[in-house]
């Protein structure tokens, strides 16, 4: 009898899973086009953290029409929880969450017990470093105060009327200022078993504001602030943890400081104490009534010898109104400006015991984005100043300090140097090496550039560099110098992921300190080969041990803390981005969460890469994107778009939209049918619009070749250089049926000779040495800039181009769109310009962004498809 059971159950089994197989098939064989009422249900997922040991992890999800929402999902178990309106938050080991909305409202979850404590008008909050407390700053009206919570649920502390605060997590320490019947008063709060609160200083005349703490807590820094008829004084104050001293800077009675200066107080990072606690370093703001009558003026004297253009001189770079970098040495009542109109840059190095300073401006009028710039050391103990960078080409990332200060990095003549501060030596950790650190296949012309600089080891004992495949640790003293990986034989890049704080570069004042790599510790390594990417755990001396490879995109990887679990993404262009944990001690990986899961109902396009050849026989990649519920027995329109390059997109999940700053969004055009192409373009110098025309239309017949495409329905976009780029291709070839060109170049002679107001420059560095790579001014190579000019070629344009244009733009004036629109119009061409008021380059307003959109796609669909509207190209 149980037999003949168990054969009944193993039928019905069959039965059901026929079933179930055949209702999923039919299914996928109903699955619907994807149709623009539909965008909404999609969401973008950014995963965040993981708790310390992996039990947790939380990720956001953001939506164009609806609330953004934080979750947090236990990795192990069925338990998850959602925060309306909130984008991050902290774990507190495995135990306790807590995050905040964009209403400030925190909550507080019990990661054990599930229960979630809400608090309303929370401005700020964060963890005790003894993990018993939460800090809890709340502000209602006018009114403010602090709630120290128990974790364990038992009694709470209560501080009124705050008017500032600031946590040491060494010491566990709160200081912070209230009102109080007498005015103002500061106090620390010892958080222990037992609260311990004392009071520094009480007054009635002053406000106490931004906090700042030495980091082993052995003394605070703050400003107190009074109101005296129509100006407001404000002071410093230091105060001595071990000793229980207040010093006090008093700008007028000591330096006669008011007269010319006042302290610039607007966040806590205006404000630091240096390591050893000697040193309070503040920014000062110029009072100059001169400077304020010179503003009145109606006439602007414009200087071919001014370092930067007019406008720009009033408000950047070495001008008087850019604040100072001051330092205070309190037991000395010494006092000293760092700063000044000439070296106007500074980073605080050696422990803040040396200040590195620079002149931006020595070398202007240039036509580089950045001049070159000289630079400095001064010993603050003695003032003693050192010069030992001159002429050096500035270029972001080019030039940081060592984590601990020892040590300037900086990249020159193709090596990678260091500056040793205290005993003034140069040395070279390249020249002796086999391999370039030179990015060899640079196609600008605006000199060599590192393949990077990731970090230094703890203590400034080695530094972390990479040529082009590999990376190298090189030691400070001796120069040993070691390949940590093994790429170049097989062709393999590997680079560091950065999972933690630590391991990021971080801003110093006007520079950057870079961040530390434990070779002794777990890290997570990427490897790129070709269309594989990898992720890696490793520890020096060991071998790399593989997390994941794959050919789809990965990305974000996060590392916990106290384990070696890491949480990452993988997503590829048919399929959304989808989470994933990988433990250590465990050989599978475990699939944790899938966004967007509602995409399996709709029919969606795929991707693959193409190979092709432009005349002078270079090998380019493209990306091909097939259109949604695509048949090979069918002929479609294709759209290219052009920018540089842009083939490592290929594996990227696009969420459909019609709110794109740009108009323009891949998925949107696969789900209307049509094919996408975006090819890469590699340049001649000098040659820039004629090297975009070789490579597109290489790329273009690579796709005809092997894609069912109508090469009478073939379509042209571009943004920006891309704009540019789009132009000038519709002035040499004819294979494109419709064109749309937004924010575009169309004149490199009056483009040259106008400004980029968002870096307060001539154009020059953009055309002679950046996108343009022009190689030269217009005076050197003037036929050059006509030959590569749409407008100069507007006669030959049979292909119908819409273009477009924000009226505030001010990276590519609009007046460019307009000059090739007015050509344009005076040949009788097929042409339509839009110009959006109020926006700039890329298009912020949403409506302009879906207005923009959904008219390209009508231009386009009129030209290529079957959706044809004659009325919609009517004239006004």
């Amino acid at each position: 009898m149980k037999k003949d059971l168990r054969f009944v159950y193993g039928i019905l089994s069959v039965l059901i899973f026929e079933l179930v197989t055949c209702s999923a098939s039919g299914q996928g064989l109903i699955k619907k086009n994807i149709s623009n009422a539909d965008y909404k249900l999609w969401s973008t997922m950014e995963l965040k953290d993981i708790s310390e040991n992996g039990q947790w992890y939380t990720y956001s999800l953001s939506y164009e029409q609806g609330a953004d929402t934080l979750f947090v999902k236990s990795s192990k178990a069925n338990k998850n929880y959602a925060f309306s309106g909130t984008l991050k938050g902290t774990f507190l080991k495995e135990k306790w969450f807590c995050s905040r909305n964009d209403q400030n409202e925190l909550s507080l979850l019990n990661l054990v017990s599930g229960k979630i404590e809400k608090i309303k008008n929370a401005d700020n909050y964060l963890f005790t470093s003894d993990q018993k407390y939460l800090i809890i700053f709340l502000r209602t009206d006018n009114k403010t105060k602090i709630i120290i919570k128990t974790l364990d649920g038992s009694a709470a502390y209560e501080i009124e009327n705050v008017k500032g605060y600031a946590y040491n997590p060494k010491s566990n320490q709160l200081i912070y200022s209230k009102s109080a019947s007498s005015g103002c008063r500061v106090c620390i709060l010892t958080l222990n078993e037992k609260f311990s609160e004392s009071k520094i200083i009480e007054s009635g005349n002053y406000n106490y504001t931004n906090f700042v703490w030495q980091p082993n807590a052995a003394s605070a820094v703050f400003i107190r602030s009074k109101r005296v008829a129509d100006s407001d004084i404000k002071e410093l104050v230091c105060y001595k943890t071990n000793t229980q001293k207040i010093f006090v800077f008093e700008p007028d009675s000591t330096f006669n400081f008011d007269e010319k200066y006042r302290i610039k107080q607007e966040t806590v990072t205006d404000l630091i104490i240096s390591e050893d606690g000697k040193r309070v370093f503040f920014k000062i703001e110029t009072l100059n009534q001169k400077l304020k009558q010179a503003e009145k003026k109606i006439v602007q004297v414009w200087n071919a010898d001014d370092k930067y253009l007019e406008p720009a001189e009033r408000e950047k770079d070495g001008s008087i109104k850019m604040p100072k970098i001051a330092v205070w040495q309190p037991e000395k009542n010494d006092f000293r400006i760092l700063t000044d109109t000439v070296f106007s840059k500074i980073m605080l190095a050696g422990s803040e015991n040396f200040a590195v300073l620079w002149n931006p401006v020595a070398n202007e009028p240039q036509p580089y984005l950045h001049s070159a710039r000289d630079y400095k050391t001064i010993n603050l103990d003695n003032g003693v100043q050192q010069l030992f960078l001159k002429d050096f080409n500035y270029r972001v990332n080019n030039i940081s300090l060592s984590p601990a200060g020892k040590y300037i990095t900086y990249f020159k003549n193709n090596h990678w140097w260091i500056y040793d501060i205290q005993k003034n030596i140069h040395t070279n950790l390249t020249a002796d090496l086999d391999e370039s650190f030179s990015v060899e296949d640079l196609d600008r012309g605006e000199g060599s550039f590192p393949y990077g600089n990731p970090a230094w080891t703890p203590g400034d004992q080695s530094i972390l560099l990479y040529d082009q495949y590999d990376v190298w640790e090189i030691t400070a003293e001796n120069l040993k110098a070691e390949k940590l990986t093994h790429g170049r034989q097989e062709k393999v890049t590997y680079r560091f992921k950065t999972t933690s704080i630590e391991q990021k570069q971080k801003n110093n004042f006007d520079g950057v300190s870079s961040g530390i790599i434990n070779l002794g510790k777990s890290i997570i390594m990427e490897s790129k080969n070709g269309n594989t990417t990898g992720l890696w755990w490793y520890k020096k001396n060991n071998l790399l041990r593989s997390i994941v490879l794959s050919e789809n995109k990965i990305s974000d990887p996060v590392l916990a803390s106290g384990s070696e679990s890491v949480v990452y993404k993988e997503e590829s262009f048919e399929t959304p981005p989808e989470l994933f944990l990988r433990d250590k001690k465990e050989k599978k990986v475990r699939t944790l969460y899938q966004s967007n899961s509602h995409f399996k109902n709709f029919n969606s396009g795929t991707s693959s890469v193409i190979h092709y050849r432009n005349s002078n026989g270079n090998s380019i990649k493209g990306a091909l994107f097939y259109p949604a519920n695509y048949s090979s027995e069918k002929l479609y329109p294709m759209i290219v778009h052009v920018y540089e390059k842009q083939s490592e997109t290929v594996h990227d999940y696009i969420n459909p939209s019609l709110y794109s700053g740009n108009g323009f969004n891949v998925s949107h055009y696969t789900n209307n049918g049509y094919f996408v192409l975006l090819p890469d373009i590699v340049y001649e110098f000098g040659n820039p619009g004629n090297s975009a025309v070789d490579c597109v239309v290489a790329a273009t017949k690579k796709a005809l070749e092997i894609a069912p495409v109508d090469p009478k329905r073939i379509g042209l976009i571009g943004h920006s250089f891309g704009g540019y780029e789009a132009d000038y291709i519709i002035t040499q070839t004819d294979i494109f049926s419709a064109a749309v060109a937004g924010a575009a170049i169309t004149d490199l002679i009056s483009g040259y000779l106008y400004v980029s107001w968002n870096f307060n420059r001539p154009n020059f560095f953009q055309y002679e040495y950046g996108q343009l790579r022009m190689n030269g001014s217009i005076f050197k190579n003037f036929l050059g800039y006509l030959a590569n000019s749409p407008v100069y070629y507007a006669d030959r344009v049979t292909t119908p181009l819409l273009s477009w244009a924000g009226e505030a733009d001010r990276h590519v004036h609009y007046y460019q769109t307009l000059e090739f629109y007015l050509a344009l119009r005076r040949l009788g061409k097929k042409h339509v310009m839009l110009l959006y008021p109020d926006q700039q380059h890329v298009l912020s307003d949403k409506e302009q962004q879906k207005h923009l959109t959904e008219y390209v796609m009508r231009w386009f669909d009129h030209y290529l498809s079957a959706k044809s509207n004659s009325e919609f190209v009517k004239a006004n």
